[in-house]
C-alpha cells in the first residue's frame, strides 16, 4: 500500500495554517518578550545600582558556573523530546513522563557536583554560598515543560504567565534589597520565582487536557532511544554554554570580581536581544519539524526565517555599536562606564547570532543535531582558547574579542555545512545583503558625527531607528503584506 503524495492545494493549506499559528505565537511570544525585556532592564538597572560592580561580579561567576551544569541536567532532551511530540502530538504523557524522570535524575547529580565545588571554595566563602543557593534552580530547569507547550503549539497563556512572574521581581527586590550587603538575599529572593513559571505551567498542560497529571509515573521506558537521540545536542548545548560563559569565569580568576561585573553586565545586556530569537525559534520550531519530508517547504521557510532575521539583528547590532556606551551609562550609572565600551563591541556579535539561527540552528528540527555538535564544538574551542590567551594580557577585551570570534565561526561553518551537504540549501547573501548593507551605512553615519552631538545621543538613535525601519519596509515590502495578511485571518 503507498502513500498518496499531498497535492499542490493541500500543500498550500497546510503551509498557510502553520504560518497563522507561527504568526499567533510569534506575536504573543514577542509582545510578552518585548515588555518581558522592560522587565528585565529595569531589574537589571536596579539591581547593579544597589550591588555595585563587585557584587554583580560574585553573584554573575556563580551563576556562569550553574549555567554549566544545566548541559548536565537538560542534555538535549527537551529539544528531542519537542520535536518528537510536534511530530507525534499522542504521544505527549509517555514523552513527558521519561523526560521528568531523566531530567529530575541528572538534576541531582548536577546539584552534588556544584555542592562539591562550594566545598572547595574556588573564590571564597561567599561566593561558595552562592553556588549552593543559586545551584537550586537547575531543579526549576529539569521540571520545565515548556518544550511541551511549544511542540503542542501552546504558548500565548504561559508566555503572559512568564511575563507576570517576571514582573513581580521588581516589587520584592525594591523591597528588600538596597545595599551590596544584601547580596545573598538577592540570591535566595531569584530561588522561588524561577519555580513560579514552571508551576503555572504544569496546571496549565492539565487544565488543558494536553497531559493527565494524576496519570503522571517515574518512567525510563524508552530512555535509551531518547538519550540515543539526544546526546548530540547535548554536547552542542555543552558547547553553546562554553561559548557564553566561558569569558566570565575565566575573568574571575584573571581579573577580579570588578573585571567580571563589568563584562558581565555589558554581555547580559547585549543578550537581552535574544529574547527576539527565542521567540521567533519557538514559533518556527515545529513548522521546521514537519518540513523535513517536505523540501520546498523547508527551503521557503528557511529562507523565510533568515529574511526576519537579519532585518531584525543586523539594525539592533549597527545601533549598539554606535551608541551602545550611551545606553549602558544611562542604564547602570557611571560606575559601569567600562561595561559601555564592552557593550558596543559585543553588539556586533548580535548580528551574527541572529544570522546563526537562520543558517545553523535549523539543523535541529531537521535531524541534523550531529552537524551543529560539529560547528558549536569548533567555535567553543575558538573562544576557550581566545579567552585563555587573550583574557590574562588584555583582561575583558580578550572575553569580548573570544565573543565575537566564535559566533562568527558558527556562521561561517553553517554555511559551509549546508552548501557542501546541500541540507535545504538556498543563497545566503541574498537574505542578508540589503539589511546589511542598510545597517552599515547607518552605522557609518553614526560614527562619523562630531562628539558634541553625544548629548542628542537619544535624537540620534531615534532617527537611526525609522531610517533603518524605512530601508526595511522599501526593501521587504511584499512580505510585509504577507505577514499583514496572515495576521489578519
Amino acid at each position: 500500500m503507498t502513500v498518496a503524495e499531498p497535492t499542490a492545494q493541500e500543500s498550500a493549506s497546510h503551509m498557510r495554517i502553520s504560518r497563522g499559528r507561527i504568526a499567533t505565537n510569534f506575536v504573543t511570544m514577542a509582545g510578552t518578550s518585548v515588555l518581558g525585556l522592560v522587565v528585565t532592564i529595569l531589574i537589571s538597572v536596579y539591581v547593579r545600582r544597589v550591588l555595585g560592580p563587585g557584587a554583580i561580579g560574585q553573584v554573575s561567576w556563580a551563576m556562569a558556573v550553574v549555567l554549566y551544569m544545566t548541559a548536565v541536567v537538560t542534555p538535549g532532551l527537551a529539544t528531542v523530546g519537542q520535536r518528537e511530540l510536534a511530530l507525534a502530538p499522542e504521544r505527549g504523557q509517555s514523552l513527558l513522563a521519561l523526560v521528568l524522570t531523566l531530567q529530575t535524575l541528572l538534576a541531582f547529580l548536577a546539584y552534588g557536583l556544584l555542592a562539591i565545588v562550594a566545598l572547595l571554595e574556588p573564590r571564597g566563602a561567599t561566593v561558595s554560598l552562592l553556588l549552593l543557593i543559586q545551584g537550586v534552580t537547575v531543579f526549576s530547569v529539569a521540571w520545565n515543560t515548556t518544550w511541551v507547550l511549544q511542540a503542542q503549539e501552546r504558548m500565548v497563556a504561559p508566555s503572559l504567565a512568564a511575563l507576570a512572574f517576571n514582573a513581580l521581581q521588581l516589587p520584592a527586590l525594591m523591597l528588600l534589597i538596597d545595599e551590596p550587603g544584601d547580596l545573598v538575599l538577592y540570591a535566595v529572593l531569584m530561588v522561588p520565582f524561577a519555580f513560579a513559571t514552571v508551576a503555572f505551567n504544569v496546571w496549565y498542560l492539565a487544565h488543558r487536557k494536553v497531559v493527565r497529571l494524576a496519570g503522571l509515573r517515574p518512567t525510563l521506558r524508552g530512555a535509551r532511544s531518547l538519550l540515543r537521540e539526544a546526546w548530540p545536542l547535548a554536547l552542542a548545548q555543552v558547547a553553546i554554554l562554553l561559548i557564553a560563559n566561558t569569558g566570565t569565569v575565566v575573568l574571575g580568576f584573571t581579573d577580579g570580581d570588578d573585571a567580571v561585573g563589568q563584562f558581565y553586565s555589558a554581555f547580559r545586556l547585549m543578550m537581552v536581544a535574544g529574547l527576539v530569537t527565542a521567540a521567533l525559534w519557538n514559533a518556527y520550531f515545529p513548522a521546521f519539524a514537519r518540513s523535513r519530508a517536505h523540501p520546498g517547504h523547508a527551503v521557503a521557510l528557511s529562507r523565510e526565517y533568515l529574511g526576519l532575521l537579519a532585518w531584525m539583528g543586523l539594525p539592533l547590532a549597527a545601533l549598539g555599536w554606535a551608541l551602545g556606551r550611551h545606553v549602558v551609562e544611562l542604564l547602570y550609572g557611571p560606575a559601569f562606564a567600562p561595561a559601555g565600551r564592552y557593550f558596543e563591541w559585543l553588539c556586533l556579535t548580535i548580528g551574527l547570532t541572529f544570522v546563526n539561527y537562520g543558517v545553523a540552528a535549523t539543523l535541529v528540527p531537521w535531524g541534523r543535531g550531529d552537524l551543529q555538535l560539529r560547528i558549536t564544538a569548533a567555535a567553543a574551542l575558538l573562544n576557550i582558547v581566545v579567552n585563555l590567551v587573550a583574557a590574562p594580557l588584555v583582561g575583558p577585551w580578550g572575553a569580548v574579542a573570544a565573543s565575537i570570534a566564535s559566533e562568527f565561526l558558527v556562521v561561517m561553518l553553517g554555511i559551509a555545512l549546508r552548501y557542501r551537504l546541500r541540507i535545504f540549501w538556498h543563497p545566503v547573501l541574498p537574505m542578508i545583503a540589503a539589511p546589511l548593507l542598510c545597517s552599515v551605512a547607518v552605522a557609518a553615519v553614526l560614527v562619523a558625527l562630531p562628539r558634541s552631538l553625544d548629548r542628542l545621543w537619544f535624537v540620534q538613535l531615534a532617527a537611526a531607528g525609522l531610517v533603518l525601519a524605512a530601508c526595511m519596509v522599501a526593501c521587504e515590502w511584499r512580505t510585509l503584506r504577507r505577514l499583514r495578511e496572515v495576521l489578519q485571518r
